[in-house]
């Protein structure tokens, strides 16, 4: 069977994606979310995070919650991940901690209770940047995980992570590493091993407007190339891999996957406000990526449909994060299951 773990930012975009996905049955889906840190601190930041998985995720839909963002707290008892785990404990939500083996003692310590509290399961993300060690330490490191946490490797999956990669020169620095990394991990019995990857740029204000831009997936051209391995596919979907802050309020825009690819469309204002969203999802409707299923081919693309027919409000930053990453999660599935390009 397929597997996909996309990694996602937490945030309500994101959310919004992952509460009207359908996951096929042919395909394993495990989304990682990484929690946002803010000025609120760790243990506010958990509480936030919560409320919105509580709110968002989907019944029967079991979700890998990432703390590595948040710095641990400097006063009180309570713990980010265990926080979380317990809320989504009580409300039927059931989650994997993620863990990474150089964690401190402490934070491998709470993910194991946290684990304890679901089904005793856990991620582990290895990145291919914390990679280099040589096997003996590997296995050193893999040994104080299990003993912290009191998880063996059966009840883990591991994602390698080879983060960021823009270029054809990067797909050629990391495809050995991970390698190496897989023939590492194959001495153990992982529930299941996925090589992650993000491709999109940090920022897309530099690229033209008024017109659809073409960038290269280079985390799926990745995959392709590691598929002898039998490994599962993950990546960062329409977003770059680094947690970011709160940005500046963007153009009208939409990062939409088609093959091997994304088509990046930005739409000027030119003093028409966020009304130009109606002609730049007139321009996508139109366009020979706009797939054959149209407006069913996901939540994302319904709404997309609409505004092009001008039958519902622009929508906010937030809104086409949110219909861009539902129509990537549908896409990378059907490609998964052999049906997309």
């Amino acid at each position: 069977m397929a597997s996909y773990v996309p990694i996602l930012k937490g945030r309500a975009g994101e959310f919004k994606a992952i509460a009207r996905l359908t996951v096929p049955p042919e395909v394993q889906v495990l989304p990682v979310l990484e929690v946002p840190p803010s000025e609120e601190g760790p243990i506010r930041d958990a509480f936030t995070f919560g409320k919105k998985a509580v709110k968002w995720v989907p019944a029967g839909l079991t979700i890998a919650v990432d703390v590595g963002h948040l710095p641990d707290p400097t006063s009180g008892w309570r713990r980010p991940i265990l926080d979380i785990a317990e809320d989504l404990m009580h409300l039927g939500t059931p989650m994997r901690p993620v863990v990474r083996l150089d964690d401190s003692d402490e934070r491998l310590s709470d993910a194991g209770e946290a684990a304890a509290l679901h089904d005793r399961q856990a991620v582990v993300r290895l990145s291919i940047a914390d990679a280099g060690a040589d096997d003996e330490e590997a296995e050193a490191r893999l040994t104080r995980m299990r003993l912290r946490t009191e998880l063996e490797v059966e009840q883990c999956a591991l994602v390698v992570d080879a983060g960021s990669v823009l270029s054809e020169r990067d797909l050629t620095a990391a495809e050995p590493i991970v390698r190496k990394t897989i023939s590492w991990a194959r001495r153990h019995r992982w529930q299941s091993i996925t090589v992650a990857a993000g491709a999109m740029r940090e920022s897309i204000s530099g690229l033209p407007t008024d017109k659809a831009t073409r960038v290269r997936r280079w985390d799926h051209l990745l995959w392709t190339r590691l598929r002898d391995l039998d490994v599962g596919y993950g990546d960062y979907a329409i977003a770059h891999p680094a947690m970011t802050g709160k940005g500046w309020l963007p153009m009208p825009s939409l990062r939409y996957t088609h093959g091997d690819a994304w088509w990046i469309y930005r739409w000027a204002r030119d003093g028409g406000g966020s009304a130009v969203m109606y002609d730049l999802c007139e321009h996508l409707v139109q366009a020979s990526h706009w797939p054959a299923a149209g407006a069913a081919y996901s939540w994302g693309d319904a709404e997309i449909n609409l505004r092009a027919e001008r039958a519902a409000g622009t929508g906010n930053p937030t809104d086409w994060r949110a219909w861009a990453t539902s129509h990537h999660l549908a896409h990378v599935l059907d490609q998964l299951r052999g049906r997309g390009g």
